[in-house]
Order: structure tokens, then sequence, then C-alpha cells
């Protein structure tokens, strides 16, 4: 099978909640897939994804719920912004 153009979807993390308060040591190779696709503008969160609650959305996207809430939720206040 070919990978696509932004490359194959990394595993999702094995505990959403591992990092919840506190800042990840890394970050994780799921958000910076997500990351990427956005600054490729390959992707951009769905309404679904914008109505989910934290935790859920973080479940949903296979990142842990620290980088939901400081590294993929701002995107959503820039893409408002834009539009």
């Amino acid at each position: 099978m070919s990978a696509p153009p932004w490359g194959h979807k990394p595993p999702a993390v094995l505990d959403v909640a591992a990092f919840w308060n506190e800042q990840p040591p890394y970050v994780s190779p799921r958000c910076a897939y997500w990351l990427r696709r956005h600054d490729n503008g390959t992707w951009h969160p769905n309404r679904r994804i914008r109505t989910e609650g934290y935790h859920t959305a973080a479940e949903h996207l296979g990142i842990w719920i620290w980088e939901y809430l400081h590294l993929i939720r701002p995107l959503f206040d820039e893409d408002d912004s834009r539009n």
C-alpha cells in the first residue's frame, strides 16, 4: 500500500489521560502527524471534533489530553479567525 503524501497515521497513544495536567516529555507521533497535516493544509478539525469534549476529542484523535488542549484546540481559534 502506498503512503499518502502526508504519511501514514502513527498509532494512537495508549492512555489519553496519562498527560492531562502536565506537558508530556515529547509530542506524541500522532499529535505531530495532525500538526503536520494542519500546517500542510490537508486537515482541519471538523464539526464533530470541535463539539466533542476534550477527553473524547483526544481519544478520537489518538493524542494525550494535554496535547489536545494546548496544541490542537488552539488551531480551532486560528481557523476561525481566518474565516
